[in-house]
């Protein structure tokens, strides 16, 4: 929770000062140039006000994303048919080469939870798992569902390359990500969304291929 109030507190400080800059710079970048001015250095100062505003855009863009770790809300729990939410996620994953199977059992299994934060679940890990094994010559996802004593387990497999040993003590720490391009956020609101379900998620990766299962109380 500790980071949580951190990431609350310093976003917020961030957006407030961030914004009257964002202002200020369109404000700046829309006047004319006055008669006396120099037109390269009216270029040049255009130029860095054009800057500053892109900048600071992408910092607020930036900002909005990791705020969303510390909006969870209380999940609105109901009773969901997993045969259902899986046959909708194949036509998500289907197309693009990958080959996705998922199977159920029970048929008829009722998890009992939220329907747009298991939608989120889902669909985070199955896009993970299709970054992971795209490039495989016979890349492949499977999602199983079933009932546990008294849980639910629901995991998404890869063949993928796997997970080192060094990014999986870290994958579920906010704002860590191997990709070039990751919020390193995705993996962190997964956890956190199962933690509001009063369940966990674990991880088991090696050289071939990763499981991520999500387990539910029923």
């Amino acid at each position: 929770q500790a980071w949580q109030k951190l990431i609350s507190v310093l976003t917020h400080e961030i957006m407030n000062s961030i914004t009257p800059i964002i202002s200020l710079s369109e404000t700046l970048n829309e006047r004319k140039m006055p008669d006396d001015t120099d037109p390269e250095a009216y270029r040049i100062m255009k130029q860095g006000m054009e800057t500053i505003h892109r900048r600071s855009k992408g910092l607020l863009s930036f900002i909005e994303n990791y705020r969303k770790l510390t909006r969870l809300p209380q999940p609105t729990v109901q009773p969901i048919h997993v045969q259902s939410m899986l046959k909708s996620m194949q036509q998500l994953v289907g197309p693009g080469g990958i080959q996705f199977a998922y199977s159920v059992y029970p048929d008829q299994l009722i998890l009992k939870a939220d329907k747009g934060m298991t939608d989120q679940l889902l669909l985070n890990l199955l896009k993970n798992a299709h970054e992971a094994c795209v490039t495989q010559p016979k890349s492949k996802i499977e999602v199983k569902a079933e009932k546990i004593g008294g849980e639910i387990h629901i995991s998404v497999s890869d063949n993928g390359q796997g997970i080192s040993s060094e990014a999986m003590e870290k994958i579920f720490i906010p704002f860590y990500s191997t990709k070039p391009t990751g919020s390193g956020i995705g993996l962190s609101i997964c956890r956190q969304i199962m933690l509001r379900h009063k369940g966990k998620i674990v991880v088991r990766s090696e050289k071939g291929g990763s499981k991520f299962t999500m387990i539910f109380p029923d």
